[in-house]
């Protein structure tokens, strides 16, 4: 836990926030503030509190298929409303549920998870295997793929910015599945290997997917070959045996103290092989 918070702000809007951030003196946005409670640092800190700035709604559109969630938004709100039981069949609350402990997603908030995540997180991947984007605020409104938030550019924007929420569009046409499965020594520990995939399927046929790997260990990413190789593809089972090598050679996993780079590889085939023969059993059952 941060030992010298010299100061702790509660602006009342977006403007305030921003204006009140200052690198020098080392200044944090909070909303949850459980990714800073891992922190033992002695250093001075002021804390700005983004908690009264209203950017916990929710809005989804059931035709559209568009959701939007508001940065501040905690996980286990999302694990327990009602409107997200039946969005991509319940790929997102359902595996929600799976990101660490209750009191962990009571606390911690889906924006935290992003702009502040750890290689290893679950929410990056289930978010990314759903096409997400951010909303962020840097003076003006923006919107920015997920896919691209931890690349070198978008690091230089996110230190003067506030991440407001998430978008996500489902396809209008055509019905969205998926699966998500992670590797770790318990239920709470933390992951050794995640991967989600979602696919959108019409008349027998993938009009879209989605496929992302995370705790590579290095930062989660979506597997965009794969999801190119799948699209327009029949809903056959055969599909999961080529598309599972694929998934191997681009993931770009490597090997740490937790596993091997060997046995990471074949947990990235047995996920993929898992996570498309689940979706395209559940199309094929409906």
């Amino acid at each position: 836990m941060l030992k010298n918070v010299t100061e702790y702000h509660i602006p009342g809007s977006l403007d305030e926030a921003l204006s009140l951030q200052d690198r020098e003196s080392r200044s944090y946005f909070i909303a949850g503030g459980t990714g800073l409670a891992l922190s033992n640092s002695n250093r001075p800190v002021e804390l700005i509190d983004l908690g009264k700035l209203h950017l916990d709604e929710l809005h989804l559109e059931d035709e559209s298929g568009k959701l939007e969630i508001g940065a501040t938004t905690k996980i286990q709100q999302l694990v327990e409303l009602d409107e997200l039981q039946d969005f991509a069949g319940g790929y997102l609350a359902n595996n929600l549920e799976k990101v660490g402990s209750y009191p962990i997603r009571n606390a911690g908030t889906l924006g935290g998870s992003i702009v502040r995540p750890f290689p290893w997180s679950d929410v990056v991947p289930i978010l990314l295997s759903l096409g997400a984007k951010i909303r962020y605020f840097d003076g003006t409104h923006g919107v920015r793929d997920l896919n691209n938030l931890y690349s070198d550019d978008f690091r230089e924007t996110l230190r003067n910015s506030i991440v407001t929420g998430i978008e996500v569009d489902l396809p209008e046409v055509g019905e969205t599945r998926g699966r998500f499965y992670k590797f770790s020594r318990s239920e709470f520990d933390i992951a050794s290997l995640n991967l989600g995939c979602t696919l959108t399927a019409l008349n027998g046929k993938i009009t879209r997917a989605r496929m992302a790997v995370g705790a590579r260990p290095s930062f989660a990413r979506r597997l965009t070959e794969v999801e190119d190789f799948l699209q327009g593809q029949s809903l056959e089972n055969d599909l999961a045996e080529e598309a599972t090598e694929m998934a191997a050679d681009t993931a770009g996993v490597t090997g740490d103290r937790k596993m091997s780079k060997d046995y990471r590889l074949a947990q990235v085939r047995k996920m993929t092989e898992e996570a498309l023969t689940g979706v395209i059993g559940d199309f094929l059952e409906q």
